[in-house]
């Protein structure tokens, strides 16, 4: 038993980082700031992660924006869990493994840098993520989800309609939004590479402890006996944004399908499947006010809405308000609330806060409460 417990543990420190397990949808690639906004972010996605929400939103750039290094961190929220931790066990192996007991455990480190050129845009990522759940003290059993993706995304948009010349969203001489409407569609292809586990495992089951018993000697021999596989496939996106500015409001409103009939990935070592990228459909609305010293921002999401679950699973909402250098975010995550800020001091910008997300099959059933920090390094951009 105390060798078992050594595993979970093991999985904890050394395969850092996952997302949860099979009943979390798995996002490809979520903003830190959308997560702070309850993840209503499809009608603004205005950050360099544009093309993972709608590339449709490409339509509204109009200049050049660079974003060179971008690190973001995902913890599960201990300053939750305090009780847990508080004289926590160092040698005894069974007390450990009593603390973490129904504990959802995350991780999540990630990178992406990208470039926007007018209406066209190109991202790198790589993005580690890992959830794991112990459960039942009589038969211990590890739920596990891993997803190590790294690869690129690009993509654009183009106007249509009588107001595609109108650059609503951007900001004229006066300092307000240019009057008119934007008709965007827009497009992106992505090349993801994966490395991932899903499934839960008895920790007291023969298959399990007979390859433990081969011999573990490092995190990489670990991920080998719990069975991990690694693939490379293809994705689309496609997507629609409609937008209408008028002095210091902006009306956005989106519609997009993200990794059309899913990403299936072509084995390339391991054993079984590597597990599939789901299609998310999203739809979102968003409202801005910009009074140059102090702006605000009101979004709503419905995601994903091919996925069979209750309605109030779907519903995503944020707000988040601006002075100069600083931005408060808040939300309602499916259910959950989160909140957060955004310190903006070039070279550097600082975003950090707290989020919690739907790991149960209903509503409201089971929250993981995360915390988030991202760090964004000489990112500009230049109108034109």
């Amino acid at each position: 038993m105390k060798s078992i417990c050594k595993i979970s543990l093991i999985l904890v420190l050394n395969l850092l980082p996952i997302q949860l397990w099979a009943t979390e949808f798995n996002y490809l690639a979520r903003s830190p700031r959308g997560l702070l906004l309850g993840d209503a972010f499809t009608a603004i996605a205005d950050d360099e992660y544009t093309l993972f929400y709608n590339p449709a939103a490409m339509g509204r750039h109009t200049g050049v924006s660079l974003y060179p290094l971008n690190p973001v961190l995902g913890v599960t929220n201990v300053l939750e869990e305090m009780d847990r931790f508080e004289n926590f066990p160092s040698n005894d192996e069974a007390a450990i493994a009593d603390r973490i007991l129904g504990l959802p455990i995350y991780t999540r480190a990630g990178i992406y840098p990208g470039l926007k050129m007018a209406k066209f845009g190109f991202t790198l990522f790589a993005d580690n993520k890992m959830s794991l759940l112990l459960t039942n003290a009589v038969h211990p059993q590890l739920s596990i989800n891993y997803r190590y993706d790294r690869g690129f995304a690009m993509g654009g948009a183009f106007n249509l309609g009588s107001g595609a010349n109108f650059k609503a969203g951007k900001k004229n001489e006066k300092g307000t939004f240019t009057a008119g409407r934007r008709l965007s569609i827009g497009g992106s292809i992505k090349h993801v590479r994966r490395e991932a586990l899903d499934g839960t495992f008895s920790l007291m089951g023969t298959t399990l402890l007979s390859r433990i018993s081969q011999g573990v000697s490092s995190a990489a021999e670990l991920k080998e006996a719990f069975g991990f596989n690694e693939g490379k496939g293809w994705g689309v996106d496609l997507g629609v944004e409609y937008s209408q500015g008028s002095g210091s409001s902006l009306f956005t409103a989106g519609l997009v399908a993200n990794d059309i009939g899913d990403i299936h990935f072509r084995k390339i070592s391991g054993e079984g499947k590597v597990p599939k990228q789901y299609m998310n459909v999203a739809a979102g609305m968003s409202f801005k006010q910009d009074f140059k010293i102090f702006d605000y921002t009101l979004s709503s999401d419905l995601h994903p809405l091919n996925e069979e679950m209750d309605l109030m699973q779907r519903v995503h909402l944020g707000a988040e308000v601006g002075i100069p250098f600083v931005t408060l975010h808040s939300g309602w995550n499916a259910g959950y609330l989160s909140y957060g800020a955004t310190v903006k001091l070039w070279p550097i910008k600082l975003t950090a806060g707290f989020y919690g997300v739907e790991v149960g099959t209903k509503f409201k059933e089971e929250e993981a409460k995360r915390i988030i920090i991202y760090l964004s390094l000489f990112d500009f951009s230049i109108n034109l």
